[in-house]
């Protein structure tokens, strides 16, 4: 795992997308190793062939969407393709303006070059009642596209063929009993979905939920991260409510192996200027995830 060339470059906020023989790593990035607050001043595309070695692809402004100048705060950002051609949504968040919002651009290729779809955003502000940020795509099996999104409470919109407008309203998602970094009751930030063995997996960082119907309700089922499956720098260099915190990331597959991606700020020991990292994923016959390995070698393939 130590060859990767993509670390300590500030690039975080891991979505992990194959399409054909590459995967495809959809990214925030925090702008530098001395920054004492969330600092991201751009999107970014990486790619790579075997996991391990990554090429920068290409690198989206905010003064080439509807933003249209310079911005902070480039939050996180999923792909998906549909009929073609290449959907990336991506987080715009103004703290100090307290507006959140999710904008998409559309590209030939999975790398671009990118074009606003719209102009504006495609979810505002004030669409539901939380904070739209933090976009997850996810395709069912029938081909539709669904949207993800939210803070504390998530929502999801199908997505119209033509990929630049939803379906209805957003719907708030049920979880039964949910346990976050913060403790019971809460989840976070930083939702995703995907689906294993039949089961539909909703994720807020390490901690997750299932369900047999996308619809939900989904009933919390534990945490993939577990101190004593980690390596000691991995463990001891961490966020100020321990090592489940701020594991944003996503599941994917490569070469019939599951994967999580994730929030890694030990190289740098700044929160606000973070790698990311993975590990092998296992499911258990009941449906579970067995915590993952964190370490030097997690990784590799």
């Amino acid at each position: 795992m130590e060859a990767i060339n993509i670390i300590g470059r500030g690039v975080t906020d891991p979505h992990i997308r194959v399409f054909g023989d590459r995967a495809y790593l959809y990214a925030s990035h925090d702008h530098s190793r001395d920054s004492r607050r969330f600092d991201m001043r751009d999107w970014q595309v990486w790619s790579s062939g075997d996991l391990l070695n990554w090429e920068l692809e290409s690198i989206l402004r905010p003064e080439d969407t509807y933003i249209g100048r310079p911005f902070t705060g480039c939050w996180a950002t999923d792909a998906v393709e549909k009929n073609g051609r290449f959907y990336w949504a991506f987080s715009e968040v103004d703290t100090d303006a307290r507006r959140h919002q999710i904008g998409l651009v559309v590209g030939e290729t999975p790398t671009g070059p990118w074009k606003d779809a719209l102009g504006r955003p495609l979810l505002a502000d004030g669409a539901v009642e939380t904070s739209v940020y933090d976009p997850c795509f996810f395709t069912d099996d029938d081909g539709t596209v669904y949207l993800l999104f939210g803070v504390w409470q998530y929502y999801i919109v199908a997505m119209a063929d033509d990929m630049t407008t939803t379906v209805g309203k957003p719907r708030r998602i049920e979880i039964i009993d949910p346990v976050g970094p913060y403790g019971k009751g809460k989840t976070d930030d930083k939702v995703f979905l995907h689906k294993h063995g039949g089961l539909y997996y909703l994720s807020w960082g390490a901690y997750y939920a299932t369900s047999d119907s996308l619809e939900g309700p989904y009933a919390y089922r534990g945490c993939i991260v577990d101190p004593a499956r980690m390596e000691a720098r991995f463990r001891d260099v961490t966020w100020p409510h321990g090592p489940t915190q701020g594991r944003h990331g996503s599941f994917f597959v490569w070469n019939d192996q599951w994967y999580f991606t994730y929030c890694e700020m030990c190289f740098s020991g700044n929160r606000y200027y973070r790698d990311f990292w993975l590990s092998r994923v296992f499911y258990r016959e009941n449906g579970s995830i067995e915590p993952i390995v964190i370490d030097s070698t997690a990784g590799a393939r």
